[in-house]
């Protein structure tokens, strides 16, 4: 049985849609809370599902929808039915164009050689981490086994998951690190870095301290992290780099030699950003 009146070839594809991560009280930001609904599970969005997940009258669903399919950020599959419309794509060739962080990274990592081990450009977006470049191979020998490496461009992750969102997480405010820690206590805890605010917060020295940060198996099992800010002159946060390999290629004395390397391309990577920015 079709679900709110979805045609039958769609139902599946809605029908377990999560809620949006954040909505805004402004009427753009309402607008764009419809694009929260689509993720990979759930390409397809109704009418009904979005008066039902962001408690919209039909009609304001009906105007969003329709704003939305005008500037092309969405486009009609079938009456009442939208998937995501061609100005995304025209939108992510710009930024592959013209995204100072990306192209600084483009000119950087691929003349890094890479033998079972690949290099992870990340930028912070809200409070996700959100890879924008892979220099290497899509999985890695790792006991005899090829493991497909999880990250990847565009895909975001928690800001206390792995390797390369902890690089980045210590060198934040200390007030946006102390509204992460209150907003998501049970999942830090079940990461590892602290049952209470005051272990989160030792956690986060030490990062700072090290000037790295390193996971094992955080993402996906055998495989682990290690990763550093990118920092401008000015100590503003650019992102983060991080390099993935095998677990059992990496020990103390490896950690610390890959954290050396990084550093010295996440000053490349930042010397590069920041002169794209000023011109």
């Amino acid at each position: 049985m079709p679900q709110c009146g979805v045609p039958a070839r769609y139902a599946g594809a809605v029908k377990y849609a999560p809620a949006p991560t954040k909505d805004s009280g402004t009427s753009l930001g309402r607008a764009f809370a419809v694009l929260d609904l689509f993720t990979l599970a759930h390409p397809i969005v109704t009418v009904e599902y979005v008066t039902e997940a962001l408690t919209y009258t039909r009609s304001t669903a009906y105007r969003y929808l329709r704003e939305l399919a005008g500037a092309g950020l969405i486009t009609q599959a079938a009456p009442g039915v939208y998937s995501l419309g061609p100005r995304i794509i025209e939108l992510e060739r710009l930024m592959a164009l013209t995204d100072p962080l990306y192209r600084a990274g483009l000119d950087v990592l691929p003349q890094e050689r890479q033998t079972n081990t690949a290099l992870l450009l990340h930028n912070l977006y809200e409070d996700k981490v959100l890879c924008i470049l892979k220099a290497g191979p899509d999985a890695l020998e790792c006991g005899g086994q090829r493991i497909t490496i999880r990250r990847a461009r565009g895909l975001p992750f928690p800001l206390f998951q792995g390797a390369a969102s902890l690089a980045m997480l210590p060198w934040l405010s200390a007030h946006r690190i102390r509204q992460t820690y209150l907003q998501n206590p049970k999942s830090i805890a079940r990461a590892g870095l602290g049952e209470n605010w005051e272990q989160f917060r030792r956690s986060m020295v030490a990062v700072r301290r090290t000037g790295y940060a390193t996971s094992h198996g955080t993402i996906t099992p055998l495989i682990s992290g290690v990763a550093v800010p990118i920092l401008a002159p000015s100590g503003r946060l650019l992102g983060s780099l991080a390099r993935t390999l095998p677990t059992e290629a990496l020990d103390e004395a490896a950690e610390a030699r890959h954290a050396e390397v990084l550093h010295g391309l996440a000053r490349r990577i930042a010397e590069g950003c920041v002169n794209a920015s000023a011109r």
